[in-house]
């Protein structure tokens, strides 16, 4: 029981978009217990089951027209969708209670990702400003992140692990790494940032807004989610001077002994990986590759990629000091 349990609840009007499938069933299970705590709080909750991504930006609107928080009941994809309808409004503010399989831009940030802790925050937290990303492709369709887009290596297996079994639970993002590396094949991209144009063979590219994803990897450690830049990182083809358009042994090996390094974000320390800062990219390809972005495909190569600043309203705890050049109250003016 916490500190808060009992009393009157802020005058907010809260709308549970929920995933039904994320996380397996649990965010179902977490929509009826938020809910429920919310009620015993005294706050004005609605819970609406979403049948698919239309549905709840559907949803999303519906909320913010009344005056409703939507609060995001699944994983990264769900919040995204929010996210999405809520950075083209004024005074949109969004929610979250984690129950995704990964919830990797909660942890990023340090929210709660209990129940009963994410609730509390919904009544008691304070609304900050949080940089988002937009993707925008080559006929002018744009679609917002949260965390990072990625192509090639990552993109193969986010792929892989969103067709896997959900009786994997977060053992699926592994099998899609073992599946990925299976199929590892160099990519030839183009970069393009305000500094000047590089051309790569590459493994792997994330351009991060947020520096986690995979159920814990920290792809980019020294992301920030409050400084107005994305950071792009690279892993070229290692054997492009032996092998240019293909793979061996040799390169899976690299690829496998720099990965378990990025759970713990000290890859980036490698002469095998390169991290540059932009506030745009343009990524181009020999080939339509589809790119990835919080757990879901969000378009086909060529793609401009921008951040947002401060353009996203997130309830989250009341804290002391929050972390400079991080997060900073709504109405607050960047110094």
């Amino acid at each position: 029981m916490g500190p808060t349990d009992g009393a009157a609840a802020p005058s907010r009007s809260l709308t549970l978009v929920v995933n039904p499938t994320a996380g397996g069933g649990r965010a179902a299970r977490t929509a009826v217990a938020a809910a429920s705590r919310l009620r015993h709080r005294g706050a004005t909750v609605r819970t609406v089951s979403t049948r698919d991504a239309d549905h709840a930006a559907q949803e999303a609107r519906e909320a913010f027209d009344r005056g409703d928080v939507a609060v995001a009941v699944g994983g990264d994809g769900m919040l995204r969708i929010l996210a999405g309808e809520a950075v083209r409004r004024d005074h949109a503010v969004v929610g979250l209670v984690p129950a995704g399989r990964g919830n990797d831009f909660a942890r990023f940030l340090g929210l709660p990702t209990t129940v009963d802790d994410a609730v509390d925050a919904l009544l008691d937290g304070i609304e900050v400003l949080v940089d988002t990303g937009l993707v925008r492709d080559a006929g002018g369709h744009e679609r917002t992140f949260l965390s990072m887009v990625s192509v090639g290596f990552d993109a193969e297996a986010n792929r892989i692990a969103n067709e896997a079994p959900s009786a994997l639970g977060g053992l699926v993002y592994v099998w899609g790494v073992l599946g990925a590396l299976a199929g590892l094949r160099p990519v030839p991209l183009r970069l393009r940032t305000a500094a000047g144009t590089r051309e790569v063979p590459a493994l792997l590219l994330a351009v991060a807004n947020a520096g986690a994803y995979g159920g814990g990897m920290h792809m980019a450690p020294h992301a920030s989610v409050g400084d107005g830049e994305l950071d792009v990182v690279v892993v070229p083809h290692p054997g492009r001077d032996r092998r240019p358009d293909r793979c061996d042994a040799r390169d899976r090996l690299l690829l496998l002994r720099v990965l378990p390094r990025v759970f713990r974000g000290t890859h980036v320390r490698t002469r095998h990986v390169d991290v540059t800062r932009a506030a745009s990219v343009e990524v181009s390809a020999g080939g339509p590759l589809v790119a990835y972005a919080d757990g879901d495909p969000v378009g086909v190569l060529p793609l401009t990629i921008e951040a947002r600043p401060a353009s996203l309203r997130l309830l989250v705890p009341a804290v002391d000091g929050l972390r400079p050049g991080v997060l900073r109250r709504a109405g607050e003016v960047a110094a």
